[in-house]
């Protein structure tokens, strides 16, 4: 279907051109689910762009790229138009950016249906349901009437998925469909690319850096560097016995739910002006000889339908039984501390001040309930409900569960900006809503993205001192103190007078964590930090997260949807659901025994490399179809619901060393026993 033969494209710029593909080669069968991975700047993007015919301005474009015998690159503007939808789809990474937020859901898709199946009002309507259902949509009916801002971020890449599919595309392209999405989501999304080849037909171009999510729906697997192709193969052998060093460091990258260790590479992506003439992964690769630095390997196959570009090919397992494993003590990375204490990182010390310091309570939080009101004064949202939390100094606590499930809400609680409904808040024994400007800065967050949370007309140097000029600090100490937290970051000092526009993702979310440390506060908030990252930034930042999470003059709060991140380096963890904790205790306990179903259903969905996942408890709805008013918060979802389930609230109970609000807690295992 399609057959893309070395497709090179060059982007002109006043003063300069960047090689953005060279000499790109694989194709993709009808049926057929094929993954296109590699880090931000690789060219993936560009691909899908050059696939639909919508190149930017400026770029030149050689080689060829095949769909059903015709070449995109030279189709004129009619055939471009039949192309676009009837032949190739693309399902976007922002869903919601992408659907027109004045018109329903429903009127788009009907209008897609019209225009590409050539069908009547009253059978694209009827077709339009049929379309919801089949990806999931329960309700489809009155779902068509919703507009995009009243769609969860699952629903809304549902709903593009319809749309993608209601052309009736030959080839579906989702380009970083599941980025920001849950685990449970995750799972359903990459489970209707899957439905979609093996029911339909279609090809599927999977284009995400979340490799662990897409191992398990992929049929064939291409790594792309710098614009080139380095490996090429069935998931199965490119996704566990990796050959090219630049996929086996993208895998190691990846944080694990088992609790394996994640080893960041050094470096970043080149920007190539010109197509390479050496191997342009040598600069970043541990195997490179002169051989690599002075000619540009070619590609060749090791078997049938599996090649690479390199002069080096790894030969060994990537993912040993000893490399499964939790790391151990003399593993060269952030560890927790056996005896339930914080995280220290090879290399750091504990000083006498922070010793005196350990242990003191840095934030409590006390049956705290936060109720977002209407505005017509009817009705509202409990995001959470009796929330209790105690954090000491040298902890790092973690709070997962899906989204909508109060984790962004608890974040703004803990830092101040919403008020609780009631209970209390406070922070190293003060009341938050009672601080002063100078008393806030003792709890400082680091947000989700890393650019967007910089202020655009300020240098970095500005928005690091942030905190310090909130506190009044002298102006020469601000300056002393913003390099040192410069300098731990590893960012150089050229960089305190760039604006955020001028960074990387994983600078801007380095300055973020500046910023937080700069005035050596009680409290550090991390709110997905790293979701917005790909995956070997996302495994620099985590492994600098962890550094400063092992300070044990601060608590550390760690929020995600990830749970193998949250794994890495926190001694404690909250399960949330529906602003409620249903789970909490030390996080080796949760992760390797979980007590509550809904602890069960996230980690069976949880991705994991060199394994696949065994979903023993699997929700039966979704998020936004639960209804929690009375009894079990889970009771709509929960395979094991009972009467009393419906009818009675559950609290949290000890078992063991956790405690889960659940009382077939005891039964689960001989019930899981039954079902499978």
């Amino acid at each position: 279907m399609l057959d893309i033969q070395d497709l090179s494209v060059v982007i002109h710029r006043p003063g300069r051109s960047v090689a953005a593909l060279s000499n790109v080669s694989f194709t993709v069968a009808p049926g057929e689910v094929v993954g296109l991975v590699g880090e931000s700047g690789g060219g993936k993007s560009m691909v899908a762009r050059a696939i639909v015919g919508m190149l930017p301005n400026g770029s030149h474009a050689t080689g060829r790229v095949g769909f059903d015998g015709a070449d995109v690159l030279r189709m004129d503007p009619a055939d471009l138009a039949a192309h676009r939808g009837r032949g190739a789809a693309i399902c976007f990474q922002n869903p919601r950016g992408a659907l027109s937020p004045t018109r329903t859901v429903g009127r788009q898709l009907i209008d897609r249906l019209v225009t590409h199946q050539k069908m009547t009002g009253d059978r694209a309507a009827e077709s339009a349901k049929e379309l919801f259902a089949s990806v999931g949509i329960r309700n489809p009916g009155r779902r068509l009437e919703a507009f995009p801002h009243e769609l969860s971020g699952g629903m809304a890449q549902r709903v593009m998925i319809s749309l993608a599919t209601g052309c009736a595309p030959g080839l579906l392209i989702a380009d970083e469909p599941t980025t920001g999405l849950d685990v449970t989501l995750t799972r359903e999304i990459l489970r209707q690319f899957r439905h979609a080849a093996d029911t339909d037909g279609r090809g599927v171009l999977l284009i995400s850096h979340d490799l662990a999510s897409i191992a398990e729906v992929c049929d064939r697997v291409v790594v792309l560097y710098a614009g080139t192709v380095v490996e090429t193969g069935p998931a199965a052998k490119v996704l566990r016995e990796p050959a090219h060093p630049y996929t086996r460091a993208l895998l190691r990258s990846v944080p694990d739910v088992n609790g394996g260790r994640v080893v960041p590479t050094a470096g970043g992506m080149p920007l190539m002006t010109a197509a390479p003439h050496d191997c342009p992964f040598a600069p970043r690769c541990a195997h490179a000889g002169e051989d690599c630095r002075t000619a540009r390997p070619e590609t060749t196959s090791l078997t049938d339908g599996w090649s690479l570009a390199c002069f080096h090919p790894q030969e060994t397992a990537l993912f040993a039984p000893q490399e499964a494993a939790p790391a151990s003590p003399s593993d060269p990375a952030p560890l927790p501390d056996p005896q339930g204490g914080s995280s220290v990182a090879p290399g750091a010390s504990v000083t006498a001040d922070n010793a005196e310091q350990a242990g003191r309570v840095v934030l409590r939080v006390q049956d705290a309930h936060v109720v977002y009101r209407s505005r017509f004064g009817s009705g509202g949202h409990h995001a959470l409900r009796g929330v209790d939390l105690e954090l000491r100094a040298g902890e790092t606590l973690g709070v997962v569960g899906e989204s909508g499930c109060g984790k962004s809400t608890l974040a703004k609680l803990i830092m101040g900006l919403v008020e609780p409904s009631s209970g209390s808040v406070a922070v190293a024994g003060k009341t938050v809503g009672k601080m002063s400007r100078v008393e806030r800065t003792r709890a400082q967050m680091v947000f989700q993205d890393p650019i967007g949370s910089l202020s655009p007309r300020r240098t970095v140097a500005d928005s690091i001192a942030e905190p310090l000029r909130a506190a009044k600090v002298p102006a020469d100490a601000r300056a002393a103190k913003t390099e040192a937290a410069l300098s731990r970051m590893e960012l150089d000092n050229s960089i305190l007078t760039r604006y955020p526009h001028e960074l990387s993702g994983g600078q801007a979310q380095r300055v973020g964590i500046a910023r937080a440390l700069v005035g050596q506060p009680d409290l550090i908030v991390f709110d997905e930090p790293t979701s917005a990252l790909d995956v070997t930034v996302q495994a620099q930042i985590l492994d600098v997260i962890a550094d400063v999470a092992s300070d044990a003059g601060h608590g550390s709060v760690f929020i995600s949807h990830d749970l193998a991140t949250v794994r890495g380096f926190a001694d404690r963890v909250v399960v949330l659901y529906l602003g409620r904790v249903v789970e909490e205790g030390p996080v080796d306990e949760v992760f390797d025994r979980p007590k509550h179903p809904y602890t069960r259903a996230l980690l069976g969905s949880a991705p994991r490399l060199g394994e696949s996942r065994t979903a023993e408890v699997q929700l039966v709805k979704d998020l936004d179809e639960a209804d929690a008013a009375t009894g079990c918060a889970l009771a709509a979802r929960c395979p094991f619901v009972t009467d009393t389930c419906r009818s009675q609230e559950q609290t949290l109970q000890s078992y063991g060393e956790s405690r889960a609000a659940c009382w077939r807690v005891p039964e689960l295992t001989a019930l899981i026993g039954k079902s499978a």
